[in-house]
């Protein structure tokens, strides 16, 4: 007897977290914190937070140094 074949399950196209930007390659970083500062980070905005703060930030060392 053969079984009956189901229609449901496989690979769904357009599924999983979206790039950030389809031109750059991104990296996971790790950084230690406490409970309290993790809790914090995650009310005023999390990861897209610390790259907003990063891009605003001014190079301390200019290219070449």
């Amino acid at each position: 007897m053969k079984a009956k074949l189901e229609k449901r399950g496989g690979a769904g196209r357009g599924q999983g977290r979206k790039p950030l930007d389809p031109d750059s390659e991104t990296v996971t970083v790790a950084v230690r914190m406490t409970i309290a500062q993790r809790a914090k980070l995650l009310r005023i905005g999390g990861s897209a937070w610390i790259r907003a703060r990063i891009d605003k930030a001014r190079d301390v060392l200019k290219e070449g140094e």
